[in-house]
């Protein structure tokens, strides 16, 4: 069996398992799409260990920049003008941190904060308000991406034991 083959075989599989097991756990905190946002992440800094440490990481600093600048922004009074300042400042934060070696998978940690704002706008009322449901909100976010990023593990390992080299 090829490697693109293998991958789409245990890729596949998995992730219909993933997402059966999110789907019947229910749980707020475990986010099927997040996962396959991590997934993705763990692929595209390279796999194996270091893609893993340095995709898991990035994430957690996109979505701790997420998560300061919906606080900040919810703080000061939400407007489009504020919106765009806290966004600016934030993402100059996430860019600027990749001089950093283990923070410079800059998309990455893009996935973080775009995940994390996604879950913001699309259903923190479910998290609770203010400054503390921001951040039960970017929790959920950076489990489900470390689940996301432990699953790529886990499926390049799979999929190297079962393909042809």
């Amino acid at each position: 069996m090829d490697l693109v083959t293998g991958l789409a075989v245990v890729i596949g599989i998995m992730g219909g398992i993933a997402t059966w097991a999110a789907i019947a756990i229910g749980n707020p905190y475990l986010l099927i799409w997040a996962v396959f946002v991590g997934w993705g992440s763990f692929y595209h800094c390279g796999g194996k260990e270091a893609g893993f440490k340095n995709s898991a990481v990035a994430n957690l600093w996109g979505a701790i920049c997420a998560a300061g600048a919906l606080i900040a922004l919810t703080s000061i009074g939400v407007t489009a003008i504020m919106a765009g300042i806290c966004v600016g400042i934030s993402i100059i934060v996430l860019i600027l941190a990749a001089k950093l070696p283990l923070l410079s998978a800059i998309p990455s940690a893009v996935y973080g904060y775009a995940t994390t704002a996604a879950l913001f706008l699309l259903g923190a009322a479910a998290y609770g308000e203010g400054a503390a449901g921001i951040v039960k909100v970017a929790t959920a976010v950076v489990i489900s991406l470390i689940i996301g990023n432990a699953l790529g593990y886990a499926s390049e390992k799979v999929t190297g034991a079962v393909v042809k080299t």
